[in-house]
């Protein structure tokens, strides 16, 4: 029997406001920003700097979000504190960024209990960089990322939102729509301990141990950071369980008075029931409620043994960095990351899909049988699903050298990274027995085996054509990337920095594939490579030393997805680059009490893809501008409240409609009061609406939707408690729709109420 989870409940829609700009002037601009002496949560020492010169007021070290004096591009900094305080235990990067403007997305599961993606601008995942410790990562048949599969909150020190391509020292993959960069905790200089137990909505339950070993002087002053967390789930979508843990050891090693040597090593394991493809359809919805996932039922393609999922992942990389003297400096970062995906899973969980229409039909027997499983012909008790493996490895290294010339600094360096990806898809029929039980067939196509049985070995038929396989490649590639900024201080109020990068990326694809059969292991490979030069100019002048202004124009490039490689028209399949033209006016201000900053922004986006089975090519191109603001004013007695929002549009050249999944607006605003030993968080975010699919299309018109969360800490001392209260008002919006052709269509919802408690012990 299906169970699902009691929702009620609306939350109207506080009340709206405008941007705030004009704000930077009057009583507030009187004094200077008094400094913030708190030790930032990270180690390296660029982003130290950044949140030190952002936090340079009570306002702004106190507001979730900020930017810093010296922005060249808008960002949203969002340090450990806040985090800390106001993210869901259980979340990762996607939650800690959702506060800033421009930023939406959601997990109808719960912080951290599925796959979650951001839409940054309208700039949809894989069109933008996410980084940690300055390294891109993702996934290598495109740019894209699994929110919960590398870096927890607990992993997570730091996070700056950066809407725009950055520098060219700004180095990945997709330097197109922006960026998320993550920045690890730092490590401290004095022994700590600190044990931490949380339990929640949903059967929930989380423990996280962080040790700080302190400089070690029997080892050089050699220091450690170890974070270890474990949790599980029964999620808030009815038999969406997750259970998940993840280790990480940061070490920071002094070889000299200026040299210095870094590793970091993490790895993280999700196992979860979950369907392939989420989603419920409106037949769903209606029978079983907002909560449908999957169901306890044997005889659906919903069941959710059927449906599972198991990842690893690792990333790590060792980190040099020194002075070479006479105004040289170096860094040097070699790293790797690997990611593992094996999944099983129903062909359909939405129904459009009859049982048995993939298979072999019903009384023939596969292991004597020369009959292959078609489409049409299935045997009518079978469940059709299949069998998805990911893995790529990724090595690479980044050079980093700097010369300051007195009247400015040169950066250089590059990027060189290779990697190696296997995928497949093999069908079968997910409801038979055990394929090493010889009583029954075994419906499942497979490689050339044998049975090892107690009384004989028996030959199971194998299938030579690989009539099974939906596909089955090898992908591989090499990226350099070279680039140059020179920051330019002509006088101590004006910044100028002009940069050049150059991008060499060639990927190849071998392998076997149903949608273009003439792909095999034995041919030559099918090779794409793309060549740009990127050009950048940020100039950043100060007013006052806590009041800027900055302009910025950059370009952006995206190469096409690994699917160009293969289709059945390779010869018609050429599709160029996307690139984009960024140009971008902001301003900063910190004064004592108030921190404000506001932009506006205008993006031509060009060579848009389109991919079907036979080819993907290019189709026009998109406009993307608005305005985007955030302020925060501290008050005397330990509130500090902040408001940020964004318009933004993101239109088709041609239509000039509104491109699918771009929200035309965001607010946020809330505040958080901080006295003594008790500290209480109240945020609040609305989304407004957009659609699910370019065009415009009413009936996949998706409306605005809000979410309010509350936390209430207090200190004890050694002992700390924290209830945090996800989704306040339980409001069940549409977020998404996915788009299969009705009735099949499948929706995502806000995830329900969720109330969390932890208790943190320090030693």
């Amino acid at each position: 029997m299906i169970t699902t989870k009691r929702r009620a409940g609306r939350y109207g829609l506080l009340a709206s406001s405008t941007l705030i700009a004009g704000r930077m002037a009057g009583a507030a601009m009187a004094q200077d920003a008094g400094l913030i002496t708190d030790q930032p949560d990270v180690s390296d020492n660029t982003i130290k700097t950044i949140i030190i010169k952002a936090e340079g007021s009570k306002a702004a070290a106190t507001a979730p979000t900020k930017a810093s004096v010296d922005a060249t591009q808008p960002q949203s900094i969002i340090s450990r504190p806040y985090i800390d305080l106001v993210v869901p235990e259980t979340g990762d990067f996607t939650n800690v960024a959702l506060i800033a403007p421009s930023v939406s997305g959601t997990q109808g599961n719960g912080a951290g209990y599925g796959d979650a993606k951001l839409v940054l601008r309208g700039f949809q995942d894989a069109e933008y960089n996410v980084t940690y410790d300055g390294i891109a990562y993702g996934d290598t048949n495109d740019p894209s990322h699994h929110s919960n599969t590398f870096f927890p909150n607990s992993t997570i020190g730091a996070l700056v939102v950066d809407r725009g391509p950055g520098a060219a020292g700004d180095l990945g993959q997709a330097n197109f729509g922006g960026a998320i960069h993550m920045f690890s905790n730092k490590v401290s200089d004095d022994f700590g301990f600190t044990q931490k137990v949380s339990l929640g909505s949903f059967n929930s339950w989380q423990v996280l141990s962080v040790l700080q070993t302190g400089r070690i002087k029997s080892l050089h002053g050699l220091k450690l950071f170890v974070n270890l967390q474990e949790r599980s789930t029964d999620g808030a979508l009815s038999y969406f369980r997750l259970k998940s843990d993840n280790q990480e050891i940061k070490a920071e090693l002094p070889i000299s008075d200026n040299w210095n040597m870094t590793f970091l090593f993490t790895h993280n394991m999700n196992f979860s029931y979950s369907p392939d493809n989420d989603g419920a359809t409106l037949a769903q919805v209606a029978m079983y409620g907002k909560d449908f996932s999957m169901s306890n039922d044997p005889s659906s393609p919903t069941y959710y043994k059927y449906n599972r999922i198991l990842k690893h992942t690792n990333f790590g990389y060792v980190r040099l960095n020194g002075d070479l003297g006479n105004g040289w400096t170096l860094e040097d970062t070699a790293y790797t990351y690997f990611y593992s995906n094996k999944t099983l899973s129903a062909l359909d969980t939405t129904g459009g899909t009859a049982p048995g229409t993939y298979g072999y039909a019903a009384g023939v027997d596969p292991l004597t049988s020369t009959a292959k499983p078609t489409i049409a012909n299935g045997n009518p008790t079978a469940l059709s699903g299949y069998d998805k493996f990911n893995y790529y490895d990724v090595h690479g290294d980044i050079l980093r050298v700097n010369k300051d010339v007195g009247f400015g600094i040169l950066k250089m360096g590059g990027l060189i990274e290779t990697s190696d990806t296997l995928r497949h898809r093999y069908d079968y029929a997910i409801n038979q027995n055990d394929p090493y039980d010889t009583s029954t067939p075994d419906y499942r196509e497979k490689p050339c085996v044998t049975i090892e049985t107690a009384a004989s070995a028996t030959p199971v038929k194998c299938n030579p054509d690989n009539r099974s396989v939906q596909y089955d490649e090898r992908s591989w590639w090499t990226q350099y990337q070279l680039f140059a900024d020179f920051v330019w201080t002509p006088t101590d109020r004006l910044t100028i920095t002009p940069g050049l990068k150059s991008v060499d990326f060639e990927r190849n694809n071998a392998g076997k594939s149903k949608s273009k059969p003439s792909l095999t292991y034995a041919a030559t490979p099918e090779t794409a490579t793309f060549k740009k030069t990127l050009q950048f100019l940020t100039v950043n002048y100060k007013l006052e030393k806590n009041w800027s202004v900055y302009g910025q124009y950059a370009t952006g490039f995206l190469i096409p997805p690994l699917k160009a490689l293969y289709v059945n028209d390779l010869a018609n399949s050429d599709p160029k680059p996307q690139t984009s033209t960024n140009y971008q006016l902001g301003t900063v201000y910190n004064g004592s009490r108030i921190s404000v900053d506001a932009d506006i922004y205008q993006i031509d986006f060009k060579n848009k893809f389109t991919c079907n089975n036979n080819y993907c090519t290019n189709q026009g191109g998109v406009q993307y501008k608005g305005a985007e603001g955030q302020i925060a004013y501290a008050f005397d007695f330990g509130l500090t409240a902040f408001l940020n929002g964004s318009v933004n549009s993101a239109k088709d050249n041609d239509s000039g409609l509104t491109i699918g999944q771009a929200p035309k607006s965001t607010l946020g605003f809330g505040g958080i009061y901080r006295k003594g030993p008790l500290k209480l968080a109240l945020t609040y975010k609305n989304v407004g609406e957009q659609w699910a699919e370019d065009g415009e299309e009413a009936e996949y018109k998706i409306k605005a939707y809000d979410t309010t969360n509350l936390v209430i800490s207090y200190d004890f001392g050694r002992i700390t408690t924290k209830l945090g209260v996800d989704n306040l008002f339980d409001n069940r919006a549409i977020t998404k729709i996915d788009i299969n052709g009705a009735p099949y269509d499948q929706y995502h919802f806000q995830a329900p109420q969720n109330v969390m408690l932890t208790v943190a012990a320090k030693f």
